[in-house]
Order: C-alpha cells, then sequence, then structure tokens
C-alpha cells in the first residue's frame, strides 16, 4: 500500500510539473507579438467563424482535390463552382481579416471556443501529456479556405469579374501572410508552403487570363499588391515558440541541485527521439540513460540553449549571403554527448531560412509575372529587359532572386551592394523552346518569355529544366494542363 502510495505522488507531481510548465508556456505564447493586443485588431474570429459554415466540399480534400488542383477545366467543375457561390459568406471573412492587423489566434485548445475544438480548430501544445507535443489542427481549416478561394477566384475570372476578383485574391494573400507570422517553426514552414502554393496559383490565374486581364489591372498587381507581402527580417517574425518549449522541457530534466535526472532523461528524450527517427524505443533508452551520466548541468545547459537561439535570432537578421551565414551554427558547434539534450530539443532552422528565401523569391517572382503581363498588354511585345519596366509597372527591389548571388571578388565586396542578391534571369525566346517538367515537356512558343530563378542548386540551367530552375513565367502548370499532361 505504502508503494502504491509513493507511485502515487511521484506521478501527481510529474502531472503537475508538466501542468505548470504547459501554462507558463502558454502563458508565453498568448502574450507573444504574434498573438498579444486587444480583439479588434485580430481576425482569428471572423476568419475561424466563416470556415465553420462553409458547407460539404464537393469531393473530400486529398492529393487530387485541393487547392493546387482546381481549375475551370477540371472534371466536376460544375459542381466546384456552385460549391463556391454556396459559400460567398467567405469572400466578406477574407476581405474584413485582411484589414486586421493580426490574425491572434490563441495558443491552448482551451484558449477556443468547444465548436473549434470540435473540428480541430486549435493550436495546442502539450498534448497527451506530453509538452514536446504539438496539435496545430487549424492548418487544415485555412487549407479548406484556400480552396474555396481558390475556385471562387477562378469562378469570378471565368466570368469577367476580374476587379471583384483581384480584391478576393489580394485579401487571400494578405490574411496568408499573417498567418505566416506565428509563433512555432512547424506552423510558419506550413504556412510560408501554403503562401508559395497561393502564389503560384496567382501566376497560373494570370497566365490563363492574360488576355482579358487590363494593364492597368496587372499593373496594381505587379506594384502595389504584391509587394505588400513583405518578408523581409524586419517584417518577418522569427518563431519564438520551440524556444520557450525547449527552456520549459530542459528544466524538467534535471534535479534540484541540477544535475541530470537519469530517468527523465530516458523518459523525455527517447519519446522525442523515436517520434523523430525510426529507432527503436529500447536502443534509445538506454542511449539516453547513457548520456544522462556523461551531460553537462541544467546552467551550463540552459545557456546552450540562449547560445543557439541567440546564433539563429543574429542570422535572421542578417542580408542575404552574408558571410557569417556559412560559418558552422552554434546548434551543430555543439558537443554531440555533453549537450546531446539541447541538440535534439532545439530545432534546426535552417529549414525555415530556406523557405523564407523561396517564399521571397516567389513574391518577387508574381510581382515581376505581372508587370510581364502589364508590358505585354500594354506595347503588344514582352520588354527586351526587365529593367525597361521599372517605376512604371515595378519596383526594382521586386527583381531580386534569393537564391542568386551577385559574383564578388572578396567575401567582403557584399557591403557594397544595397542588395546583395542577383537579379532574376530573363530573356525573349528568339524560337519555340521545349522545357522539361515532372510531368514531362511543355512547348513555350516563339515570342514568349521566359522568367527564372537559378533556384537551389545556384546554377542558370536556361530555364529548360524545370525542376532545376524555378520558372516563374509563364505557367507550367497551365502548360502541362493544356498538353495533357495533367488533369
Amino acid at each position: 500500500m505504502r508503494f502504491l502510495l509513493i507511485i502515487t505522488l511521484v506521478g501527481f507531481q510529474a502531472a503537475s510539473a508538466w501542468a505548470d510548465s504547459r501554462t507558463e508556456v502558454l502563458e508565453k505564447m498568448n502574450n507573444s507579438a504574434s498573438t498579444i493586443g486587444i480583439e479588434d485588431v485580430k481576425s482569428w474570429r471572423i476568419f475561424f467563424d466563416g470556415v465553420l459554415e462553409i458547407t460539404q466540399t464537393p469531393q473530400p480534400i486529398s492529393s487530387r482535390f485541393n487547392m493546387n488542383t482546381v481549375w475551370p477545366g477540371m472534371d466536376g467543375w460544375a459542381e466546384v463552382t456552385r460549391w463556391a457561390e454556396e459559400n460567398e459568406h467567405m469572400r466578406g471573412v477574407f476581405i474584413e481579416s485582411s484589414k486586421r492587423t493580426l490574425v491572434g489566434f490563441p495558443y491552448g485548445s482551451e484558449s477556443v471556443p468547444d465548436n473549434y475544438k470540435a473540428k480541430d480548430i486549435v493550436a495546442d501544445i502539450g498534448v497527451d501529456g506530453h509538452l514536446h507535443l504539438f496539435n496545430f489542427g487549424y492548418v487544415e481549416s485555412v487549407k479548406l479556405a484556400c480552396l474555396w478561394s481558390t475556385a471562387e477566384l477562378y469562378r469570378l475570372m471565368d466570368m469577367g469579374e476580374f476587379d471583384s476578383a483581384i480584391e478576393l485574391l489580394m485579401s487571400e494573400l494578405n490574411v496568408l501572410r499573417k498567418f505566416c507570422d506565428r509563433e512555432f517553426l512547424q506552423e510558419q514552414i506550413a504556412f510560408m508552403t501554403v503562401l508559395d502554393d497561393a502564389l503560384s496559383n496567382t501566376r497560373d490565374m494570370l497566365y490563363t487570363f492574360k488576355d482579358s486581364i487590363t494593364a492597368e489591372q496587372f499593373r496594381f498587381i505587379a506594384k502595389t499588391g504584391i509587394p505588400s507581402l513583405r518578408t523581409d527580417p524586419a517584417r518577418l517574425l522569427m518563431p519564438e515558440g520551440d524556444y520557450f518549449v525547449g527552456e520549459a522541457l530542459l528544466r524538467g530534466l534535471f534535479t534540484s541541485t541540477g544535475d541530470p535526472n537519469p530517468a527523465k532523461f530516458r523518459e523525455v528524450l527517447t519519446d522525442i527521439q523515436i517520434r523523430k527517427e525510426p529507432i527503436s524505443r529500447l536502443g534509445a533508452s538506454r542511449y539516453w540513460t547513457y548520456i544522462s551520466l556523461n551531460h553537462r548541468g541544467s546552467e551550463d545547459s540552459l545557456k546552450r540553449l540562449d547560445k543557439i537561439y541567440d546564433d539563429w535570432w543574429r542570422r535572421w537578421k542578417m542580408r542575404p549571403f552574408h558571410p557569417q551565414l556559412d560559418v558552422e551554427s552554434e546548434l551543430k558547434r555543439s558537443n554531440q554527448v555533453t549537450y546531446a539534450a539541447v541538440k535534439l530539443i532545439m530545432h534546426d532552422m535552417q529549414d525555415l531560412f530556406y523557405q523564407r528565401d523561396l517564399l521571397t523569391t516567389q513574391i518577387n517572382g508574381t510581382a515581376v509575372s505581372a508587370a510581364l503581363c502589364g508590358y505585354k498588354k500594354h506595347f503588344g511585345v514582352y520588354p527586351r529587359s526587365v529593367k525597361m519596366m521599372y517605376a512604371q509597372l515595378l519596383h526594382r527591389s521586386n527583381n531580386y532572386d534569393l537564391f542568386h548571388p551577385i559574383e564578388m571578388r572578396t567575401a567582403r565586396d557584399w557591403k557594397l551592394y544595397i542588395n546583395p542578391s542577383d537579379k532574376f534571369l530573363y530573356r525573349v525566346l528568339e524560337k519555340d523552346t521545349r522545357i522539361s517538367t515532372k510531368a514531362g515537356e511543355v512547348v513555350v512558343s516563339k515570342g514568349q518569355c521566359l522568367l527564372y530563378s537559378v533556384f537551389a542548386n545556384n546554377e542558370d540551367d536556361r530555364g529548360l529544366d524545370g525542376i532545376e530552375d524555378l520558372i516563374l513565367w509563364p505557367s507550367l502548370r497551365v502548360l502541362e494542363r493544356n498538353a495533357g499532361l495533367l488533369d
């Protein structure tokens, strides 16, 4: 009986400590830059109340039916347009939400109404008693709203209602941009990816209806609408949620004297590792028992956590291609054994840096694409150079490829440039040109133009490989559909 009582008390203390840590983290998260403020400046209630009213989709959302597969030539388009029209209330939801300063969606399932929880519209941490487990179910509701928006945009443009469509388009993009300012790495990458998709869809629409949209409408999109989606370090918040959770997790791994607690190392870190990697629980458990005997104490571990995060913060604020970005990060420099717990808990934010560069390149490429359409609409031909559109149709600051550094003689030369990124690659085609894509080959006709990024390999493949280069214009997806390569 006494033995059972001890187990009960230990279990109660552990649960209480977890609950206190979770409460502390939630308090920090709900007073962060992305959530704090009066309700009048937040859009989350307007947005998700609207999503809850969306009727059943014509098809189950899947890899074959989502915001990237909807278009006027698809099978079942008539049903999709009817569904889009019957959910017209979402137009006002997007427009009003875009006017609010921030989304402000609170963290913790207890912070949202019951009808939200019933539909998994939550941003929860500490799921099932594990502080390191998150449930960002609300992301799927945002994707549902964007599916509706994509269908409605095509429906409006198909009917020739371009002013109405452009207003909805810019509202959708602005709302998604606000969602990118969330507090966890997982959230930011998810929403940056959705915004990437929305920008790609935007270029699809511009290409599909380029003969019907006016030069002035293209100019608005290129010079006013798209440039408002700024993603520079001064505007795009760096996520802090992972740091706060990591700090709370670390504090729980040590005894009151600051020494590693073998039982906690084995319990908590084993669970984290097996969720990240295909490894047996037994093997991981033995590993963390060994690590606990050699790990630094709580004070040193927390200092190392701060050092790693401060390093990411400095890198976040640096200009593209800063020489310091090539220096090994504090995370990678940390000892594999004495700081093993810190390294496991702290996420590598390099993926977020890559995603930010990709998103910025997509934003800039969409602005340039709209300007090209405006120029073609006005003059009847594409410009010989993107520079010919500066001032009247395009901001110079949008003609930058974040994957393409300016060639410099020394590492110090980057200080000489306002932006060390080079321009997009562009040319008017002098003959019919074949481009390889994942779906097959497409042909871009003579007299058309080609706008592309060197992309991750930082090599100019002449825009002939839609996998190695990021083709921004023309829309490869529309060309693939027209060629019968996509459904």
